[in-house]
Formats: structure tokens, C-alpha cells, sequence
């Protein structure tokens, strides 16, 4: 009876052992799946992020369970490539249809030039074509900021070197209220073609911004002089400003340390600042907002030295300066 009382213990003692190795074994379990959902499922759906590693709770899988971390390695691989797949599909088609926007909106401008030089007398019908023409405009920028979004780049190229003035002025005439826009500077400062149609767009995201957010009859303010690394334009607002945390945020995506997709601009989207901050990151622009001595927003753009032109007051180019490495 001792030795059986003595069995009847040991099997006891084992199945005790027994069960704590496994609530050990389904504690782990539930720790990396906790760890799979939290972290590396919104990883692999994202169809953009890097899958993170498997957490600490793996490791004590893989004596019992050594096909579960696996297993669960390729399941993410797998739903990552699809979220890839159908990522890479959403973003081709919004490209395509911001093409065909973009294309309609020339048509238009086209149509209505078309217009007006066939009718140069008729004033009423020169206004009305001008209008149409701005309004084309505006959805053709519309259209190039979710291509931009989408990772598409302008197609437009410039032949020649433009004045900063010029580009802030031709920046103004994509936006609604470009008749409160108001240009100061220096004309004989200019940037290289290539990166003309680039600066303008994101000229005129600043100037959007500027306009939409600050009172209807206040003017915008844009300064362009040159400085020790480059050119610097600036736009100032008279609207209420940004709060600290706002204006932090702000300046996290224009500047191009934040990079913003097409996906994380909002149910009402907020593609201005994305898009300077797309801009800013390709083409080398520093970009940086702070509060304005009007009372709003101050928008500087700094243009590197390395894509400056110096430009006679007419607007001929005569030498470059000396280039110099992207701040």
C-alpha cells in the first residue's frame, strides 16, 4: 500500500508538472498571438510597413510547437503580399483617373483658348474664358496632387530657367484666390528648369493653404530674397495661426519627414501639406512652417544653391552660381 500511496504521488506530482507546462505553453501561445495581432498583422495588412519579428513568447514555442511561429511567419508573409498586391491596384487606378482629370481639365484650357482667340473683341467672352481657364487649372492641380500622392511625379516639363517671382506668381494662378496673393522679391534670382513645375505646385499648396485658412479680405504676402545656402520664399498669412501640437504635426509632414500617402489625408482629404512634404523629400527643398508677424502662418521654402540661376531682369539666363551640396 506504500508503494502504491508512493505511485499514486508521483502521478500526481507529474500531472501537476504536466499542467503547469502547459498553462506555461498556452500562456506563450496567447502572448505571441496578443503580440501578432497588435503589431504585426496592422504591419502585414498595411501592405507597406515591415513586418515586425516575432515577440519573446516565440521562443518557448518552439520545443512543443515549433510549427507555430512558422506558421505564423508565412500566414503574415502571405497577407502582406496580398495587401501589396491590392495596394499597387488602388493606387494605379487613382492614378488613371486623376489622369483622365487631369487630361480633361487641359482639354478645357485648350477649348476656351481656342475661344478667345477666335473672339478677341468680345470683352464678356475673354472674362468668361478666364474664369473657365482657372477653374481647369485648379483641377488640373487637384489631379497632380493625388498623382503625387500616389507616387506619380509631374510629367510637365520646363524648357527654361524660371524667375522664384515668376514661379510664385505662375503658383498663384492654380489657386481660388489668387488675387490675394501679393509678390515681393528679388527678379533676378531663378531655379533651373527641372525643377520648375515641382517648386510651382508646391508653391501653390502653400498659397492654397494660406488663402483658405486666413480672413477673405486679408492679402497673402510672398517674399523671395536670396541667403548664404540658396533662395528662400516666403508666405505669410494673416489667419489665427496654428497651435503648438497642430503646428508640430504640420511641420513633421512639410518638411518630408513624414511622408503621407494617399490613404492618410482624411475622410475629407488634406492633401496640401502632404504634397509640399512629397516635394520637399524628391527634390532637396527644405521646407518649415512657424508663426507669422500677421498673425498667422509663415511657410519659408528654402531653394538649394545647387538649382539657382542667376537671371537678367528680363528674365535671360547669364551664369550659373557656384553649386553646392543640398543643405
Amino acid at each position: 500500500s506504500e508503494r502504491l500511496a508512493a505511485r499514486d504521488e508521483e502521478a500526481v506530482r507529474r500531472d501537476a508538472q504536466w499542467r503547469a507546462y502547459t498553462e506555461h505553453q498556452a500562456e506563450h501561445l496567447r502572448d505571441e498571438l496578443e503580440h501578432v495581432l497588435k503589431e504585426r498583422l496592422p504591419a502585414a495588412t498595411s501592405g507597406t510597413a515591415q513586418i515586425p519579428p516575432a515577440g519573446p513568447a516565440a521562443a518557448g514555442l518552439a520545443d512543443t510547437m515549433p510549427a507555430v511561429p512558422d506558421l505564423l511567419d508565412r500566414l503574415l508573409a502571405e497577407v502582406s503580399r496580398e495587401a501589396a498586391d491590392q495596394a499597387e491596384s488602388q493606387r494605379l487606378s487613382l492614378v488613371e483617373l486623376a489622369s483622365r482629370v487631369q487630361t480633361s481639365a487641359h482639354r478645357i484650357q485648350a477649348t476656351v483658348t481656342g475661344l478667345a482667340e477666335r473672339f478677341p473683341g468680345n470683352a464678356d467672352l475673354l472674362e468668361a474664358t478666364m474664369q473657365v481657364d482657372h477653374a481647369a487649372t485648379q483641377q488640373a492641380r487637384h489631379a497632380q496632387s493625388l498623382k503625387v500622392l500616389c507616387g506619380e511625379w509631374p510629367g510637365q516639363q520646363w524648357q527654361k530657367p524660371l524667375a522664384l517671382v515668376d514661379v510664385v506668381r505662375a503658383a498663384s494662378g492654380r489657386v481660388v484666390a489668387y488675387r490675394r496673393v501679393t509678390v515681393s522679391g528679388e527678379p533676378d534670382v531663378g531655379v533651373h528648369a527641372s525643377v520648375v513645375e515641382p517648386l510651382i505646385h508646391l508653391v501653390a499648396e502653400l498659397l492654397a493653404n494660406a488663402t483658405e485658412y486666413s480672413p477673405p479680405r486679408t492679402s497673402v504676402l510672398v517674399t523671395v530674397r536670396t541667403v548664404q545656402r540658396g533662395a528662400v520664399v516666403e508666405v505669410d498669412d494673416g489667419g489665427l495661426g496654428l497651435d503648438e501640437y497642430r503646428l508640430g504635426h504640420a511641420r513633421e509632414i512639410v518638411s518630408g519627414r513624414r511622408l503621407l500617402g494617399v490613404g492618410e489625408v482624411g475622410e475629407i482629404p488634406q492633401t496640401g501639406f502632404a504634397v509640399v512634404g512629397r516635394f520637399a523629400h524628391r527634390h532637396g527643398f527644405q521646407v518649415d512652417l512657424g508663426p507669422s508677424p500677421y498673425g498667422g502662418v509663415r511657410a519659408v521654402v528654402l531653394v538649394p544653391l545647387d538649382v539657382l540661376e542667376s537671371l537678367e531682369p528680363a528674365g535671360t539666363r547669364t551664369t550659373a552660381p557656384p553649386a553646392a551640396p543640398r543643405p
